[in-house]
């Protein structure tokens, strides 16, 4: 039977909920953040889910999410540095509206470019590719079934480098909330199905 890549996003927190950028800083759950992933994680032993590895960001809101969902399901967490976020060099920490005060054509652009301009600073979608290139080309190699804890960018340069595709229209399809596990086949890759959080 073929492996599946389960793709997660970490859950909420309180910069995600007052909408300031966040990728390197190491912000924890929140109260919602931390209910989402054990709503996950109840989806998942209820499934049957058993992946044989759980790849996580360092980054401590993956961290606990992985650590939450790997209680689950039986399954210990490994960190790879590789799944930190994508680095929003000068947007770190910063509210969506002032940034758009400030810039509002050239934050626009950024904005629709889904990471494919970098910020001041920062990194871009492929910057991001090229350093999760190996985890990526191994994962075909592994037996049984892998579960990923990461973050909105780096999940999207995970699935574009498996669907071969980096245009801007499919970037924006593989946009993730933090309630969500996306199962991902790899060869072709592509979406297979959804675990929502909210489907509990």
């Amino acid at each position: 039977m073929e492996m599946s890549l389960l793709i997660a996003r970490h859950g909420q927190t309180d910069w995600n909920l007052k909408q300031r950028w966040q990728s390197v800083s190491d912000i924890p759950l929140n109260t919602q953040g931390h209910n989402q992933a054990l709503r996950l994680a109840a989806l998942l032993k209820a499934q049957g889910c058993a992946p044989q590895r759980l790849i996580s960001s360092p980054l401590l809101r993956a961290q606990k999410t992985a650590q939450i969902l790997g209680a689950a399901v039986g399954c210990d967490v490994e960190t790879d540095p590789t799944l930190i976020e994508l680095d929003l060099g000068q947007f770190e920490g910063r509210h969506e509206a002032e940034l758009r005060a400030e810039d509002p054509a050239g934050y626009d652009a950024w904005r629709e470019s889904c990471f494919l301009l970098a910020a001041p600073g920062g990194e871009t979608i492929h910057d991001v590719a090229s350093r999760i290139a190996d985890l990526v080309a191994n994962l075909s190699d592994r037996k049984g079934d892998i579960l990923i804890v990461g973050h909105q960018g780096v999940n999207m340069a995970i699935k574009a480098t498996l669907n071969n595709c980096f245009s801007q229209e499919c970037l924006a399809s593989f946009r993730q909330s933090n309630d969500e596990i996306e199962v991902w086949q790899l060869d072709p890759g592509k979406l297979i199905g959804r675990i929502r959080a909210d489907d509990g």
